[in-house]
């Protein structure tokens, strides 16, 4: 039992906590004029969390490289970048609440901040890995040219002689330039995570050891959950081909970080490849349904009086042999024998030791009954079966029937070697081999960390897997998981270039492939036709299943606002009649409506009707929770009309309204129908 304090709270200790809550990257410890260690805020650190520039200051012993603070800084430096839907490229654009996004994810993480701020589950990725040979490249403001990367780590001595200029895989800036990807990225993603949310992030040995104290720093070392190992590959073929020089790769990673508050995992079980030898009495004179019925009043504590004497009647007619006699019984050869078992397995039983008051119990019944089977209660309403044909004269004999039955099934742990790896070509109905993750993989993480109407974030999607992983898994389990898909589009052409051997014939035929559908020739447009196509499969297997099988398209581009910061003496006559609206004329009114859906805070994924009145085009979000008009005239009709059903938020064109008076007519509308109601134009 806990100890009252006796003490006043202490209230920087409860400041740290708190500080460390919202930034544990700023967390360090330090140690006291007493000398203890206790935990610290680091001030350097935490300006550089709360500022959009590169923070100068001395750097100290931590994990560090060149270009961090820049990354750092990065991540907190807001964007004008938007995302624009495309309804020709979406499925199901009206009912859907699934995502797919086209664009870097740097930028689209910063645009997701408001709107699924702590609304995420789960975040599972595979970024990637750094192996030399993945040529990842990202759009990231941060990166420096080698100059700049050169003069950082001290290539160049005090009077500017060049040292020596490493050009390979053990160069340090290859090392850095992904840190500083990666982990830009994460402190983004944090923040859209619940408090109850979990990240889950596969990784090869080239930076696992990296990306550990990066996430350490990130999500804050007391949130690591564990280090996940899955077996990968096979030991046969090209992996064998140098085993006499190295030790071949069979196995990848997935680091597990909470966000704060843990949850009860979901049960995953996965089924035994042997049977267990100490299952070996085989019972007679009961059917399956028997066994059921005998289960079902074992698990149920309400059990009545005639349940009881019901399991000890059915128990009464139960005789048993031994699994070998089962054998020549029945005529099992040996090759039969482990098919013979599983298929037979409710009746198949081992007995073991009970000690304590259960034993007492099933002495006396065993004095009273004349049966070998019976059941007993104890008065903790735990009920046990029991073979009570044993020797009085054993201090702890097996009594306690187990059912095989029951524990057919092992739990992964922290080494998941069950999951198939290799053939994986027909997955996603795609011609995408290099790289494609398991379903299987990726529907264990979603069942362990998730629950229903939960939210699945993949910012490097690649080939979609994780997407119809949700898709697959809901039909399965009657569950209605959503998913939220960034890939960047990658210009398959340009990366075939840069390509030799086995990496630029997958790309080649990823081109063919493409050309087959009429598609363009980005990664991206992979993803996307997978889904579909995994829609399509599911909804032909289960034709009368509520399933969402559709996906919202966006693509992350510009502002939709024009630039218009000109100095006076800049401007033309044309200039002038060009920015009499602040919209780029190629900007629609859905453009419009979720870019301020962004804006003001409210997910993309929700429902949006429309409505004409008296001419005029209305957008009524969620019902009510937005509703907007872009039209450039809008009468006062129409403004009573939303203003009627009392929205949350409205949005208007400012240059809908000529004059002061006119805004002012608006807000007065809605001061009388709907003070509640926030008014705001664009």
């Amino acid at each position: 039992m806990d100890k009252v304090k006796m003490t006043t709270p202490d209230g920087v200790t409860e400041n740290i906590e708190k500080l460390g809550a919202l930034f544990p990257a700023a967390v360090t410890e330090m140690r006291g004029e007493d000398g203890t260690l206790r935990k610290g805020i680091d001030f350097e650190k935490l300006k550089q969390l709360l500022s959009r520039d590169i923070v100068e200051g001395g750097e100290r012993y931590e994990f560090s490289w060149v270009g961090k603070k820049a990354a750092m800084a990065e991540a907190a430096r807001p964007t004008t970048e938007t995302l624009r839907p495309v309804k020709a490229d979406s499925r199901d654009w009206d009912t859907t609440e699934n995502l797919y996004i086209e664009g870097d994810n740097l930028a689209a993480l910063k645009i997701l901040q408001e709107s699924y701020l702590g609304k995420v589950k789960m975040i599972y990725i595979d970024p990637p890995y750094n192996t030399g040979s993945d040529n990842f490249v990202y759009p990231d403001s941060y990166t420096m040219d080698e100059e700049e990367y050169e003069g950082g780590i001290g290539l160049y001595s005090f009077d500017g002689k060049k040292l020596f200029k490493e050009n390979n895989i053990g160069n340090p800036r290859f090392h850095s330039d992904w840190c500083s990807m990666i982990y830009s990225r994460l402190l983004l993603a944090k923040n859209l995570l619940s408090t109850d949310g979990v990240i889950c992030i596969q990784i090869d040995d080239n930076e696992v050891e990296n990306l550990k104290k990066i996430c350490d720093e990130v999500f804050g070392i007391d949130n690591f959950m564990t280090t996940i190992v899955v077996k990968m590959s096979e030991a046969t073929g090209m992996k064998m081909a140098h085993a006499d020089m190295r030790i071949p790769k069979l196995k990848e990673y997935i680091l597990v970080y909470t966000n704060g508050t843990r949850k009860k995992l979901g049960e995953v079980s996965i089924p035994k490849d042997k049977w267990d030898s100490e299952y070996k009495t085989f019972l007679e004179g009961l059917t399956r349904d028997d066994v059921s019925f005998l289960k079902a009043v074992r698990e149920n504590e309400e059990r009545t009086l005639d349940d009881i004497r019901m399991c000890d009647k059915i128990l009464s007619k139960v005789s048993y042999i031994s699994l070998g006699n089962a054998y020549k019984k029945y005529n099992i050869s040996e090759s039969e024998q482990q098919t013979f078992n599983f298929q037979n397995a409710w009746r198949i039983v081992q007995t073991v030791s009970m000690t304590g008051g259960a034993k007492q119990l099933a002495d006396e019944k065993k004095e009273r009954t004349h049966s070998v089977f019976f059941s007993i209660v104890t008065p903790q309403k735990k009920m046990y079966f029991i073979k009570g044909d044993y020797s009085d004269d054993i201090s702890k004999p097996r009594i306690k029937i187990l059912f095989a039955d029951d524990y057919l099934t092992v739990n992964p742990c922290d080494f998941w070697q069950d999951i198939k790896t290799t053939g994986l070509d027909n997955e996603g109905f795609v011609d995408f081999r290099n790289g494609k993750k398991p379903l299987r993989l990726v529907e264990r993480l979603i069942k362990l960390f998730t629950g229903d109407n939960d939210t699945v974030l993949d910012f490097f999607a690649g080939s979609g897997t994780t997407g119809q992983a949700v898709m697959e898994f809901n039909i399965r389990e009657h569950s209605s998981r959503k998913f939220i898909l960034v890939q960047l589009p990658e210009n398959l052409d340009t990366e075939a270039t840069k390509q030799t051997g086995a990496n630029k014939k997958e790309t080649e035929e990823l081109i063919r492939f493409l050309d087959s559908i009429h598609r363009t020739h980005f990664l991206s447009e992979i993803g996307k036709e997978r889904i579909r196509r995994a829609g399509d499969k599911i909804k032909a297997e289960h034709p009368d299943a509520d399933l969402d099988i559709g996906f919202r398209v966006f693509r992350v581009d510009s502002s939709n606002m024009r630039d218009v910061y000109y100095k006076p003496e800049e401007f033309t006559q044309t200039m002038l009649g060009e920015t009499v609206s602040n919209i780029k004329p190629d900007r629609t009114d859905l453009d419009l409506l979720y870019a301020c859906l962004l804006d003001c805070g409210v997910p993309i994924h929700l429902p949006h009707t429309t409505t004409t009145v008296d001419g005029c085009t209305i957008h009524n979000v969620d019902n009510g929770a937005l509703m907007a008009c872009f039209d450039e005239h809008i009468p006062h009709s129409v403004i009573r009309a939303m203003a009627a059903e009392a929205p949350l938020q409205v949005i208007f064109r400012d240059s809908a309204f000529a004059a002061d008076a006119d805004k002012i007519n608006v807000t007065e509308i809605f001061k009388n129908l709907s003070p509640d109601t926030k008014v705001r134009v664009i």
